[in-house]
């Protein structure tokens, strides 16, 4: 049959009556579920580490116990030790848990301290270069202070806003792109780039450049900071052409008289010449019975034209063609009769 092997057990309370174990003797407490061994004289406390929730400590009195504490909320995760009188909490599981100041922790070489006077809220509020200090307060009224400096702003178009470098050099390329070339250039027609130019002087760069200026046609080039600039034309720049003091705009492929479409006369109904300049000759096409002279035009009597001294007039039959001096002179047709069979 089974034998079974037990060791004195019973209550913490039974046990703390007894007295001491003898040497050797283990005890179990059945309520505290604490082990303890005795020497003869005093009961020694062996075993695991207590653990439960924090409600369920044993009370305090055995120095040397420690309890984990597995439930209880806010005291979840701490160890406790009795120290004979009460359990202290022995292990910190934030910053919160920790006591005394931070100005006493090496960072490996020095410490680094901070004054609790220059802390609020738990933040620096004071900064200083080892010779001047200044607080948050001062620096941040320091910033606002526009009569000092105006804070950076890009997307700011107020007066007070202030640009930065990058921005004014964007603007700048910007209106040069979209206004400049809508400004003056010297010439058109100079293939070889001025050996004097003066700072902003410009040209429209004709077929043939030459020089620096070779491959550049239709461009426009800018002498500027000692060197040139060159700007390709988009459709509807404008630029006045001082030597010609005429517009030209590019109208994509190519610098035309400005309004250049509606200038130009084409030739017809017994007219020759025509085009598209500043001054267009036309001349009346001489035939049919008209010459024309260096200063005069004549015509021959026949098919109609009469040669008179009153000079040249029409034959009309006022029959077939009348004349109506009635209501402006006008040719009408009268009556047209087909006659019969």
């Amino acid at each position: 049959m089974a034998q079974s092997v037990k060791i004195r057990r019973g209550t913490k309370a039974e046990l703390v009556a007894r007295g001491a174990l003898l040497s050797g003797e283990m005890g179990f407490c059945t309520d505290t579920k604490e082990v303890y061994i005795g020497d003869g004289t005093v009961n020694l406390f062996v075993g695991r580490v207590l653990s439960g929730p924090y409600a369920s400590r044993p009370s305090a009195g055995v120095s040397g116990r420690y309890y984990y504490v597995t439930g209880g909320g806010a005291n979840s995760g701490y160890l406790y030790l009795d120290d004979g009188t009460q359990w202290a909490r022995m292990n910190a599981l934030g910053l919160s848990d920790l006591g005394g100041t931070l100005d006493d922790i090496s960072d490996g070489a020095t410490y680094g301290k901070v004054r609790g006077t220059e802390l609020t809220g738990g933040r620096v509020s004071r900064v200083s270069d080892g010779t001047n200090t200044k607080t948050a307060a001062e620096i941040k009224t320091h910033i606002d202070d526009a009569t000092k400096h105006r804070i950076i702003n890009d997307a700011g178009t107020a007066i007070t806003d202030l640009w930065s470098a990058q921005k004014i050099r964007n603007e700048i390329e910007l209106a040069k792109r979209n206004i400049e070339p809508q400004a003056s250039v010297k010439d058109q027609h100079l293939a070889t780039p001025p050996a004097s130019p003066v700072e902003g002087d410009r040209y429209i760069i004709p077929s043939g450049g030459t020089g620096v200026w070779a491959g550049k046609t239709n461009q426009i080039a800018e002498w500027m900071s000692g060197a040139w600039a060159y700007f390709t034309p988009v459709t509807g720049w404008t630029a006045y052409v001082d030597d010609e003091q005429k517009i030209y705009s590019w109208n994509g492929s190519a610098w035309v008289r400005t309004g250049g479409a509606l200038q130009t006369i084409t030739a017809g109904n017994g007219l020759t010449g025509g085009g598209q300049a500043d001054a267009v000759a036309l001349a009346v096409g001489a035939g049919n019975g008209i010459t024309v002279g260096t200063t005069s035009v004549a015509a021959k009597p026949g098919k109609g034209i009469v040669v008179n001294s009153v000079g040249i007039e029409a034959n009309i039959d006022a029959d077939s063609i009348v004349y109506d001096a009635a209501n402006g002179n006008r040719l009408t047709l009268g009556v047209v009769d087909g006659g019969t069979f």
